[in-house]
């Protein structure tokens, strides 16, 4: 069970952003922190950003997919960046960013992970969760800054953010790249295990991960995960963020053939950890 219930994670208004206040100055998608028009603190990232509109759209859509599965991550939504909107550095933003953005709630009191803190953490074992989860949509960018620990007195837990680079492409990819991974037989691809080595070592040193709990998990995912739960997610998705319809058909058959395949996918984290 998620930290709080599903329908509280997902924001069905789209609030303006009051105050564009600072960069990040973390990242190459240049995430900004902001203050909404109902007060809230939050991070975003705009639109016509440094790496186009798909990292928007593979953000919201990884989001849904993540709460879907009890993955710990933020709440996080649509805002809109417009005229009425308080630019504070004129280089934040021009009128080529005004429109619809992403955003997720700032968290105060997160640290970067680090080895020693795994063993506090109340979640620990949602990393199996965030594990699989990085092989079904191919995300080979889960570094430091993207995976935190919220320590506070009584609450020290995992949390996820940023799901920008992903799908194999990453800010780039297209039906062309998703029918060429499928028909190479991706499962058997170690590249999300090796590129994100440096956080997922720190877990397989400090707590066991079996087959039964990657099986466990995997049957939960295939439950939940459904041709028309993606479909249903990406229709809510701005058309101003969607690549073509080719690439959305494409990238809809990409997930289903990961989660329906998700016990190559077990079998090949377990062979490449016992290595």
């Amino acid at each position: 069970m998620n930290m709080y219930g599903y329908e509280e994670v997902i924001f069905i208004n789209e609030p303006r952003i009051s105050q564009l206040c600072y960069n990040m100055k973390i990242g190459s998608t240049e995430p900004k922190f902001a203050i909404l028009d109902d007060g809230r603190q939050v991070i975003t990232k705009l639109y016509n950003g440094p790496e186009g509109t798909l990292v928007l759209f593979n953000e919201y859509l990884c989001y849904r997919l993540a709460i879907l599965l009890d993955i710990p991550m933020p709440r996080s939504g649509i805002c809109i960046l417009d005229s009425s909107s308080e630019i504070q550095e004129d280089e934040l933003a021009s009128t080529r960013n005004y429109g619809k953005a992403f955003f997720s709630e700032y968290m105060p009191k997160v640290t970067k992970l680090l080895s020693p803190i795994i063993g506090k953490m109340k979640n620990k074992e949602d990393f199996v969760k965030i594990l699989l989860f990085d092989h079904i949509i191919f995300n080979t960018d889960r570094n430091p800054g993207n995976l935190l620990v919220r320590f506070c007195k009584d609450d020290v837990s995992l949390k996820v953010i940023d799901h920008t680079h992903v799908f194999i492409n990453q800010t780039f990819w297209d039906a062309n790249c998703l029918k060429r991974a499928m028909e190479e037989n991706d499962l058997l691809d170690t590249k999300v295990l090796e590129y994100n080595s440096y956080l997922y070592e720190m877990f397989f040193h400090n707590f066991s991960i079996t087959r039964e709990m990657l099986e466990r998990e995997s049957i939960v995912f295939k439950n939940k995960i459904s041709r028309d739960i993606i479909t249903e997610f990406i229709s809510i998705i701005p058309d101003e963020w969607k690549p073509t319809q080719k690439d959305l058909d494409e990238l809809v058959n990409y997930i289903l053939y990961r989660v329906d395949n998700l016990d190559v996918i077990v079998s090949t984290i377990l062979t490449y950890n016992n290595r």
